[in-house]
Formats: structure tokens, C-alpha cells, sequence
């Protein structure tokens, strides 16, 4: 891209990469939601990155927030997509970012938890919590998801 400013839209965001590495993965830009993760990490993991895509999506369409509480949603759930990819690893950390987004939600805008609820509700999702060794987690995880 050219540094001469005087060939640059006005009005539009310019961005310039500089060089990188071999096989890396770079996102650029605004609004980038990377959750991929799942696809990798459970059996039907291509579907629930599609199912949290379009929960992002609708977030990001929604009427119901301004623009911060829209990016914090985003966020919100974009924290629980990676806390559920790494769960494995860290079983607190997906508990914790099911407390966070849950109370937050309940405030903000319910209908999004209500549907990120029903995504955690799926069989790929159940079954993966139900591996879980730490018994006190496993059930936190339960009960803030809403099943038994």
C-alpha cells in the first residue's frame, strides 16, 4: 500500500500490514470474531462455531444496544467461545466466563443469553462438560448453563 497520502479514500480506514511469517494467521480490521477454535476441539464443533457466528452476528445487528454495549456483548461472548475451546485446559476458566457473561447478560440484553444458553445446552457442549474431573466445577458449569 502507498504512503502517499493524497492517493488514500478520505473518509475510510486505512490499514497496512508489514511483513509476516510463513503460515501465520492474521485478522485485520474491525468487528473480527476468531472461533474457530471449536471446530477443532469437539465433535461438532463446525456447528457450534457457526451457531456462535450467528449469535455474533445477530449481536452485532441487534437494534437492542448502543455501541459500547454492543461491543461488550461481543466480547462477552467471544470470551465464553475460548473459555469453551480451552476447557480441557482450563475448566475454571469457562466457569468463570459463564458467570461473567450471565450476570452481565441478565442486565444488558437477556435474549442473548438466552440463546448462548441454548447453544451451551447442545449435546457436543454436554458432553464435553460432562468430562470435566473437578466435580464443583463441572456442576457450576451445570447450573449456570440451566441443566441438570
Amino acid at each position: 500500500m502507498s504512503d502517499d497520502k493524497q492517493n488514500q479514500p478520505t473518509g475510510q480506514k486505512i490499514y497496512t500490514m508489514g511483513n509476516v511469517g510463513a503460515n501465520a494467521r492474521v485478522a485485520q480490521g474491525e468487528n473480527i470474531k476468531w472461533i474457530e477454535g471449536l471446530s477443532a476441539n469437539f465433535d461438532d464443533g463446525e456447528a457450534l462455531a457457526q451457531q456462535f457466528s450467528a449469535l455474533l452476528e445477530q449481536i452485532q445487528n441487534s437494534p437492542d444496544f448502543d455501541e459500547d454495549t454492543r461491543d461488550l456483548a461481543v466480547e462477552k461472548t467471544q470470551s465464553v467461545a475460548e473459555a469453551l475451546t480451552n476447557v480441557h485446559e482450563s475448566p475454571k476458566g469457562l466457569k468463570r466466563a459463564l458467570l461473567d457473561a450471565k450476570g452481565w447478560f441478565i442486565s444488558a440484553g437477556g435474549w442473548v443469553w438466552d440463546e448462548l444458553s441454548k447453544i451451551l445446552k447442545s449435546e457436543a457442549v454436554q458432553k464435553t462438560v460432562s468430562t470435566i474431573s473437578e466435580i464443583g466445577v463441572r456442576t457450576a458449569i451445570k447450573s449456570l448453563i440451566g441443566v441438570p
